[in-house]
């Protein structure tokens, strides 16, 4: 975890010298136009160029103070947070609000370049508005979870989940959906709506991940099920003992023509997953020899 703070104190680093660059910018344009007389005149002239002025300082004073209150929020949260507890979502959700932000300040300041007084606007279109409203609901619905989800800690980025029959690792979350990856890399988008009304597993968060491995035996080797679970028993005590194995157990599955299949199942710490899965498929070998 130690590499994703240092990371995301990275991409804070850059975004504070993109912060440092638009206030230049910001006191360039607001101090050349008050302190030159020439600009003042320039301005004077055109009343047009003048309400774009006034409209650039207007987007770039906003922006600046929500890029600041973004800036703040998120060094305060990475001060605060030890290594183990930091979510990527949380800094997500900054940047989603902060978007959202910068937008509605995007098309206010539209409004002041074409002379258009904002509030006066917004309250000629009040019907309108309700009717945006309620036609858009489930996009408004969507965000809320959005938001809620980013603010949680039930999962982050890179974390391998269950939604439904969906199984794969989270590779975006945005405020309509989240982006997951499955095992044969196909990604599915889910509606954020539907992540918070069903079921949904963090498999990343488990102590242990139930491992599944199906055998087709030959009729000719003589197995007992009982025997298979007793061999395996023995050759995994010391991991049962560690609790690193569990529930450890075998079942017969599918009765064909010259084979009959059996899955074996287990239960494995996260930690030695791979290690324990080599370590299952090499026992069951070493017994299939031996008959």
């Amino acid at each position: 975890m130690e590499i994703q703070k240092s990371l995301l104190q990275t991409i804070e680093s850059k975004k504070k010298r993109v912060f440092i660059l638009k206030l230049v910018i910001y006191l360039l344009l607001l101090l050349g136009a008050r302190l030159i007389p020439e600009i003042q005149d320039y301005l004077s002239r055109y009343p047009n160029l003048n309400s774009i002025h006034r409209a650039m300082l207007f987007l770039l004073g906003g922006n600046i103070l929500i890029s600041l209150a973004r800036l703040l929020t998120a060094r305060i949260y990475l001060r605060k947070s030890i290594d183990e507890k930091i979510h990527s979502n949380f800094l997500l959700g900054i940047a989603w609000i902060s978007n959202i932000l910068n937008s509605v300040v995007f098309v206010i300041a539209l409004m002041l370049a074409f002379d258009i007084r904002p509030l006066e606007f917004l309250t000629s279109l009040t019907i309108v508005a309700a009717a945006i409203a309620i036609l858009t609901k489930d996009y408004v619905n969507n965000i809320i979870n959005g938001l809620i989800i980013m603010f949680t800690d039930q999962f982050s980025l890179g974390d391998t989940i269950k939604i439904g029959e969906n199984t794969g690792v989270i590779e975006d979350i945005t405020l309509l959906n989240v982006v997951i990856k499955k095992d044969d890399g196909y990604k599915t988008i889910i509606p954020n709506n539907l992540v918070l009304g069903v079921q949904v597993t963090n498999l990343s968060r488990l102590d242990h991940r139930k491992i599944d491995f199906h055998m087709e035996l030959p009729y000719h080797l003589k197995f007992n099920l009982a025997g298979i679970e007793s061999n395996l028993l023995a050759g995994f005590g010391k991991r049962i003992k560690e609790k690193e194995v569990a529930n450890i157990k075998v079942e017969l599955v599918a009765i064909q023509k010259e084979v009959y299949t059996i899955k074996v199942s287990l239960e494995a710490a996260i930690h030695q997953e791979n290690e324990i899965k080599s370590e299952l498929h090499q026992h069951l070998l070493d017994l299939v020899n031996e008959n």
